[in-house]
């Protein structure tokens, strides 16, 4: 897995329970928190204006690839990122990109309903102590159930989504047809194993929560 850290807060105690397992990349100020914390990483992305002109010396003495991008450009700094991990054939996590600004934070959940990342072989997801979000082409997948994110909310990321199917949830549904503005498909949650998920046109954002 590749584990893309934002310069968004993150919460410390909920950061020292994840798996540190993977590949971990940095950018812009998500790579000074990454040498905070002792993770080791070989690649740094971003213009780096968020980071001290000390913070970015650090940077470059000890991350063996840095791509410096200039300020002025046509993509955010974790979208260059994001094309980068989306080669490299495995799962991307994002996190540091929620709870900031909310410009940013609309960005980068943009990101998810990209071609690429809605095309690739794996679900490209961004987490937080709260939350695991992603994005869905039509189709058929199931979600295991997961005490630690116990509700599974579903919202149209296009102005129709049609088929929606649901089993092995509280509620239920059978070839529903959802659109913007609906609130039918929030706060559900997994009864047996696991939950399956299929639909026939659309595109659709699924969250992972809890309280």
């Amino acid at each position: 897995m590749i584990n893309l850290v934002g310069g968004g807060p993150i919460n410390e105690k909920w950061f020292e329970t994840l798996d540190k397992s993977g590949q971990w990349v940095g950018v812009d100020r998500g790579a000074h928190y990454l040498l905070q914390k002792n993770i080791q990483f070989n690649h740094a992305f971003g213009d780096f204006d968020s980071v001290s002109p000390e913070e970015f010396m650090m940077i470059r003495e000890k991350v063996e690839h840095i791509h410096d991008e200039p300020p002025e450009k046509d993509m955010t700094d974790m979208e260059i990122a994001l094309n980068w991990a989306l080669k490299q054939d495995q799962p991307v996590r994002v996190i540091g990109v929620t709870g900031g600004r909310l410009d940013h934070f609309f960005g980068n959940i943009q990101l998810l309903l990209s071609q690429q990342a809605l095309e690739h072989p794996y679900t490209i997801v961004i987490e937080d102590e709260k939350n695991l979000i992603s994005c869905h082409f039509p189709g058929r997948f199931r979600a295991e159930k997961n005490e630690l994110y116990p509700y599974l909310s579903f919202i149209p990321f296009t102005t129709n989504v049609k088929g929606l199917t649901l089993s092995g949830v509280k509620y239920p549904l059978s070839r529903r047809h959802i659109t913007y503005g609906m609130t039918l498909t929030l706060s559900n949650e997994i009864v047996d194993d696991f939950a399956s998920i299929s639909f026939e046109d659309g595109i659709l954002m699924m969250i992972r929560s809890r309280d």
